[in-house]
């Protein structure tokens, strides 16, 4: 029996729009939109599709026009001082004290935050060793690298011990050894149970993390779901292409596999084939290649990745618009 999913974040035709000099921008259109507990989580798009205002309707920063929603189950308008209490929130940009010490701008906002001063002391000591500042935890955030002050954006994030992570941009200006840091601390918190949004236009830098994602353009979701999900889709849709390994005639399993029905295609590498189908035929590719004597040493789909999902279904979209 399958198990239903529990969502951290729902949302039904959730809207924003501002008014400006007598005219309307909508920021957020209409948004239905889930994420499952203990998730990864990607909401792609470019600037301006509209992320950051619905990471900011989420936390209660600004109110919706229309449309409601719920995160952790408190609801988004009647109940954001609760998700507020409840979740680790970097926005992008997010600024610190520059003249003060890491340890003690996380002790000013563990002290806004209402956690009693006993605990402050264990909880930012275990926080600034959890993303590799505790040995720099002196040293004043004006002397602090891009990458650093990122990781000191996140210890401020679970100074609250949240169960969900909103991440806005997280990886924008870091360099490769700040961006590969900041990968390892997101799987090891998602590790640990929690739930993480990354909210970014830097497709290649976090897709790879995200076991699910939403594609966001001109406020909309264009497609959403488990990546795995998404990847079988778009499969079932513009075909699958195989790659078999083989030891023998290429040439006679070539023309063998021409003939067979779903078959688009056949080209014929050094000791491989590239077979493309509209549907998965490697039991018959293998069971063809025995008939014949044809020894296979390895066959395998090539699944489409994260870019070609984006082209498909944000592109395709932005240009049919």
């Amino acid at each position: 029996m399958t198990s239903i999913p529990e969502y951290v974040i729902e949302t039904y035709g959730l809207t924003k729009v501002y008014r400006s000099g007598g005219g309307a921008v909508v920021a957020v259109d209409k948004l239905d939109f889930t994420v499952e507990k203990s998730s990864i989580f990607g909401l792609l798009g470019p600037n301006g599709a509209g992320k950051t205002t619905l990471l900011m309707m989420l936390t209660g920063l600004t109110l919706p026009t229309n449309g409601s929603g719920r995160v952790l189950g408190y609801d988004i308008v009647r109940e954001s001082r609760e998700i507020r209490r409840r979740v680790g929130f970097l926005p992008e940009g997010f600024g610190f004290y520059e003249h003060l010490t890491a340890e003690q701008n996380l002790e000013y906002i563990a002290a806004l935050n209402d956690i009693p001063k006993p605990e402050r002391r264990k909880r930012i000591e275990d926080i600034l060793s959890l993303v590799g500042l505790y040995e720099v935890k002196n040293r004043r955030v004006s002397s602090f690298s891009r990458g650093m002050k990122q990781r000191l954006g996140i210890a401020q994030a679970l100074i609250k011990d949240p169960e969900l992570l909103l991440l806005d941009e997280p990886t924008a200006g870091l360099d490769p050894e700040g961006s590969r840091a900041f990968k390892d601390l997101v799987l090891k918190l998602n590790s640990e149970g929690r739930t993480i949004v990354l909210s970014t236009h830097l497709l290649f830098e976090v897709g790879p993390l995200c076991s699910s994602i939403a594609i966001m353009n001109r406020g909309r979701i264009v497609v959403q779901g488990r990546v795995k999900d998404l990847i079988s889709k778009l499969m079932s849709e513009v075909g699958y292409k195989i790659y078999v390994e083989v030891r023998g005639d290429l040439g006679k399993l070539a023309s063998a596999l021409t003939g067979m029905e779903g078959v688009r295609g056949v080209r014929i590498g050094v000791d491989s084939l590239y077979v493309d189908s509209t549907r998965d035929i490697r039991v018959d590719i293998v069971k063809i290649a025995s008939d014949m004597k044809v020894e296979i040493s390895s066959i395998r789909v090539e699944e489409p990745s994260l870019e070609d999902l984006f082209i498909r279904y944000y592109r395709g979209e932005a240009s049919n618009a």
